[in-house]
């Protein structure tokens, strides 16, 4: 055996200037991947769970004060051609808007056609005897067997001039 050891070859030795270009392209590189990962990541997130969006809603015209007595009620058509019914059940001078109650017309059992009752202060349905609160809420007959009550808009009044609104989505069912 030989004394003789193969000699190692130098490695040859970085400048300052390279060790920090390695550095850099090193580090723009690991940030290029979080940044990509990341933002897939996000859109991926929001796929899953949908942010909420506000859904634009607009004041659809339903009458004034004087044409809408006590008592009375009025059924409209929304954007999307669903009917509303407003009906007018106390006169409240201070809020007149808070007299009013505007529900969907749609029976939540079968889609049969509601209908308001002054004499009985309720919502109604005769395809079943449905019977539904001023305020949208099933009380008997299947719907209250179900739980399924009216669904209810938010009415607003312009206090200068009387005119009662029913607010809408702001979305028509036509693309």
């Amino acid at each position: 055996m030989s004394d003789h050891m193969p000699q190692a070859c130098p490695l040859p030795r970085e400048t300052p200037a390279e060790a920090r270009r390695g550095f850099l392209s090193n580090f723009l590189m690991i940030l290029g991947l979080v940044a990509g990962y990341g933002l897939g990541l996000f859109h991926f997130l929001r796929y899953l769970v949908p942010l909420h969006r506000k859904t634009p809603r607009r004041e659809l015209f339903a009458g004034t004060l004087a044409e809408l007595p006590v008592g009375s009620s009025r059924t409209l058509k929304d954007l999307r051609g669903e009917g509303i019914t407003l009906a007018r059940v106390a006169d409240v001078p201070d809020d007149p808007a808070r007299g009013f109650r505007a529900l969907s017309s749609v029976c939540p059992h079968l889609g049969c056609k509601v209908h308001w009752e002054s004499a009985n202060n309720r919502f109604f349905c005769p395809c079943h005897n449905g019977v539904f609160d001023k305020d949208g809420i099933a009380v008997s007959g299947p719907p209250a067997h179900e739980k399924k009550n009216l669904s209810t808009f938010e009415v607003k009044v312009n206090k200068d001039n009387g005119w009662v609104y029913v607010l809408v989505s702001g979305e028509s069912g036509h693309a």
